[in-house]
C-alpha cells in the first residue's frame, strides 16, 4: 500500500511538472508576443512576424495571418516548385539554358545580367543564382519552365492558401494569374506565419524528399543578404545555423497619402544550440526609404529576431535533461 501511494505521488507530482511546463510556455509565448507587439509598435510601417518552434513549444505570432507583399520572398516557393517538377519528371535536373540578352531582368547588377549571352545554365545553377544571389534574371528563367500557375497550386496543396506568385519579375501590371492581387503585391504574397511554415516544411524534410530538402537548406543557408533575421544573432560565442531568403521591393499601390513606402520581408530556418525554429517577418508601408543597413525595417526586423532566439534558445535549454548522476 505504501509503495502504491509512493508511486501515485511521483504520477501526481511528475504530472504536475509537465503540465506546469505546458502552462508556463504559453505563458511565455504571451509575455514574447507582448513585447514584440511594443518593439513592432515602434516601427512606422505595417509589420507581422511569425515563428514556429520546431522542438514543439507553442508557436509566436503578431500579425501573422496579415497578407503582405513578399517581393522576392516568394522565390522560394519558385524553388520548392522546381523541385517537385524535377522529382516527378517534368523537368530535367541536366537541362542547360543558354541565356539570351531579352532574358536579361531589368538592370541590377545581379550576376547574370554581368554576363555574356550564350552561357550555359543548368537548373541548379539558376537555383543558388535565384536563392542566395536573388538574381532576377535567374528567377525568370525557371518561372517561365515551372509556371507561376503550377507553383501556387503546389502551395494551396501544402495548406499555404495565401502564398502565391504572380508573374516574373520586372513585369509589373502583367499578370500571368490573379491580375487583381498582383496590381496591390506585385510580385507575390503571402503572411509571416505561411512563410514560416514553408520554411519548417524545408526544415522537417517534408518537400519532395530529405535529400532534396537539405540541397533547398544548402542554397538558403549561401544568402548574400543577412541583414534582418541573421543580423543580431550572436555568431560570435554560439554555433547558429541560418538558411534564410529576403525581400525588397516598392509598394505598387500608394497610400492614402500619395505614398508607397518600401517593402521588406526576410524568412528562415534558424538552428541554435538549443533550439531550432522557421521565423519570418514581413514589413511594408515602411517610411524609411533608405537603403543602408541602418533601414528601419532592417533594424527593427534584427531586434525583434533576437527577441525569438532568446525566448527559443531560454525554452529549448529548459527543457534539455539534466545528466543524470549515478551513484
Amino acid at each position: 500500500m505504501r509503495r502504491f501511494r509512493t508511486r501515485a505521488a511521483c504520477l501526481f507530482v511528475c504530472g504536475a511538472v509537465l503540465w506546469g511546463e505546458g502552462t508556463a510556455s504559453a505563458a511565455d509565448s504571451a509575455k514574447i508576443e507582448e513585447r514584440i507587439r511594443v518593439r513592432a509598435g515602434k516601427f512606422r510601417g505595417i509589420l507581422g512576424i511569425a515563428a514556429i518552434d520546431l522542438k514543439g513549444g507553442p508557436a509566436i505570432s503578431y500579425n501573422g495571418d496579415v497578407r503582405f507583399p513578399t517581393a522576392s520572398l516568394i522565390k522560394v516557393a519558385v524553388m520548392v516548385e522546381t523541385y517537385h517538377q524535377m522529382a516527378e519528371g517534368r523537368l530535367r535536373r541536366e537541362k542547360v539554358l543558354a541565356l539570351a540578352e531579352a532574358d536579361k531582368a531589368g538592370d541590377e547588377a545581379v550576376v547574370l545580367n554581368q554576363l555574356h549571352p550564350g552561357i550555359p545554365l543548368t537548373i541548379p545553377d539558376l537555383l543558388n543564382l535565384m536563392i542566395a544571389y536573388s538574381d532576377n534574371t535567374a528567377t525568370n528563367l525557371l518561372v517561365r519552365e515551372v509556371g507561376a500557375g503550377r507553383t501556387d497550386r503546389r502551395m494551396e496543396a501544402y495548406g499555404l492558401k495565401n502564398t502565391k506568385i504572380f508573374r516574373p519579375t520586372f513585369r509589373d501590371g502583367h499578370a500571368d494569374v490573379y491580375p487583381d492581387l498582383e496590381r496591390e503585391f506585385g510580385l507575390g504574397m503571402t503572411t509571416p506565419r505561411e512563410a514560416a511554415r514553408l520554411l519548417a516544411l524545408i526544415a522537417e524534410g517534408k518537400i519532395v524528399s530529405r535529400a532534396a530538402c537539405d540541397e533547398m537548406l544548402a542554397n538558403l543557408s549561401r544568402q548574400q543578404d543577412r541583414q534582418m533575421i541573421p543580423r543580431s544573432l550572436p555568431f560570435e560565442k554560439e554555433k547558429i545555423f541560418v538558411a534564410n531568403k529576403t525581400g525588397w521591393d516598392e509598394e505598387k499601390l500608394p497610400d492614402a497619402s500619395g505614398r508607397k513606402g518600401e517593402i521588406r520581408t526576410d524568412a528562415a530556418y534558424v538552428k541554435g544550440p538549443h533550439s531550432r525554429y522557421a521565423i519570418a517577418i514581413c514589413t511594408r508601408r515602411g517610411k524609411d526609404r533608405r537603403p543602408g543597413a541602418d533601414n528601419d525595417a532592417l533594424v527593427t526586423g534584427a531586434a525583434l529576431s533576437r527577441m525569438i532566439y532568446d525566448e527559443l534558445e531560454r525554452r529549448a535549454g529548459s527543457r534539455t535533461p539534466a545528466p543524470t548522476v549515478r551513484p
